[in-house]
């Protein structure tokens, strides 16, 4: 009968720790002066797209994530900025309707 109760707990115990990690989700929307930059996420090398851009990341963690980019245009020097993004959000949508601004400023060449 002992470890019957055992298994029972460990059961419950890992039912209960897989709903409570449950998604969590983030999003940024990338603006740059001037705009069409193409915006290059450092971790994976994936081009995430060309300003005004935006983008939602999920991971099973609530904590935040250090996102390291770069942008590149045509006539401007390349900027590599970054960002903490807060993955506060259970979903998406949520996440998208509420995407964090990253604002980047471009020096053009020459100047």
């Amino acid at each position: 009968m002992l470890t019957k109760s055992f298994s029972t707990f460990f059961i419950t115990l890992a039912c209960l720790s897989l709903t409570a990690c449950g998604a969590h989700y983030g999003a940024v929307k990338f603006v740059s002066d001037p705009p069409g930059a193409e915006v290059i996420n450092l971790d994976d090398g994936t081009i995430i797209g060309n300003t005004p851009v935006t983008m939602f990341w999920k991971d099973g963690s609530s904590n935040r994530q250090h996102i390291p980019i770069r942008l590149k245009k045509q006539g401007y020097y390349e900027k590599v900025t970054s960002f903490w993004l807060s993955m506060r959000h259970s979903s998406e949508q949520e996440a998208l309707e509420n995407a964090q601004l990253v604002k980047v400023s471009m020096q053009k060449k020459g100047e």
